[in-house]
């Protein structure tokens, strides 16, 4: 098994890439792609950017792909900036219903006295 840092994941397309530390033994230092199923048969549910992983490859589509993933070290940096921006987006979706509530309860009383 290599082992490499996430380069980047992106959890809404459900793939990501890893960057080997070592050369594989064919000499090949490429990315190497990370689908989202290969995340669920390791338990994992989310990578986060700088996270150390060790994975094992094949080659899929004449592209280098990892199959087995195993979460060495987690990018704590990295992590407490994914809950921040999860934190935010779910406080915009909040104010967001906030404001369509209230500008639905205005109703037609503007027109009476």
């Amino acid at each position: 098994m290599r082992q490499g840092k996430v380069k980047w994941y992106n959890g809404k397309k459900c793939f990501g890439f890893i960057t080997p530390d070592t050369p594989n033994e064919n000499g090949n230092t490429d990315d190497v792609f990370v689908h989202s199923s290969s995340l669920k048969a390791a338990g994992i549910r989310f990578l986060n950017e700088n996270d150390i992983v060790e994975f094992e490859e094949e080659v899929r589509n004449d592209k280098l792909s990892a199959t087995t993933i195993t979460l060495i070290q987690r990018d704590e940096e990295s992590a407490k900036r994914f809950q921040e921006r999860r934190a935010e987006r779910r406080r915009a979706i909040e104010d967001r219903k906030q404001r369509e509530e209230k500008s639905s309860r205005r109703g037609f009383a503007f027109w009476k006295k």
